[in-house]
């Protein structure tokens, strides 16, 4: 066996171990969560297809408010990532494009924000929502996170690498800046686009501190708070907290499962942007 063949085989038994460590929690995840509670309880993990069941998903959706739940975070994610995409597409817009004085300063104040620690931000945050009568709402969880820095940053760099005689030329046509914005920037910045869609609702979606401290409904918190609770309330049935789990899991996981092309695709432009 040649040295490139050897190497070869060790990087793909590498790869196949990492993949093994990543997608083994999830296997546990997803089989517990769907066997009967005594095949549960006695510690199987190679079940028979006709041995899963959903009866497990139901009890967890049952057995605590975590339908209720589920809609809450469904809106918050929807609220907040389209909330972030917008500033951040503004944002770096007006620091890429337009020339302006300040412009330099007001971008490193932007990666300023991505050095703040998030606990640092709690207490005025608190008190501004509440101040505004918003505790225990939905737009008190979103409120405090209608702009993301990092989303800012993305775009900005997505933008960077674009050619400027063409928004040039787009200008020169009597396109104005917002309809440069959406029909002429965006696009060509598709991909970026979607890799801060994917960041900002991800981000969005497994929220847990802010929701649980600013509401106080179990209707009104996030399926993350319900989740938590859940595993009190069922501390003896492991497959129903499982269940909860899981259900708290799959959107993301499909979500990064049909974004992958995207992800991949804006990820890789800005290396070798």
């Amino acid at each position: 066996m040649t040295r490139e063949r050897a190497g070869s085989v060790l990087r793909w038994l590498w790869l196949a171990i990492v993949v093994l460590i990543v997608v083994f929690p999830v296997y546990v995840t997803v089989v517990t969560a769907l066997l009967p509670r005594a095949d549960v309880a006695a510690g199987q993990l190679l079940p028979r297809p006709d041995r899963l069941i959903l009866d497990n998903l139901r009890f967890a959706l049952d057995s605590s408010s975590l339908t209720r739940q589920y809609l809450v975070s469904v809106a918050v994610t929807v609220l907040q990532a389209t909330a972030q995409l917008i500033t951040a597409a503004l944002a770096a817009y007006a620091l890429v494009f337009p020339r302006w004085r300040g412009r330099g300063i007001a971008f490193a104040l932007v990666l300023a924000t991505l050095a703040i620690p998030g606990e640092s931000l709690v207490i005025p945050n608190y008190d501004l929502v509440s101040a505004l009568g918003l505790r225990d709402t939905l737009l008190g969880i979103v409120i405090p996170y209608l702009a993301a820095g990092y989303a800012v940053f993305l775009l900005r760099q997505a933008f960077l690498a674009q050619p400027r005689e063409v928004w040039e030329a787009a200008r020169l046509d009597g396109c104005g800046d917002l309809r440069a914005l959406l029909h002429v920037v965006l696009p060509m910045a598709r991909p970026q686009l979607m890799t801060a869609a994917m960041w900002c609702a991800l981000s969005a979606w497994n929220g847990y501190f802010w929701p649980l401290l600013i509401t106080d409904s179990p209707s009104r918190r996030t399926v993350q708070v319900g989740l938590a609770q859940l595993v009190l309330d069922q501390a003896t049935s492991p497959a129903v907290i499982y269940a909860g789990t899981l259900l708290v899991l799959l959107p993301t996981l499909l979500l990064v499962l049909f974004g992958q092309r995207f992800l991949v695709r804006g990820l890789a432009s800005r290396v070798t942007a």
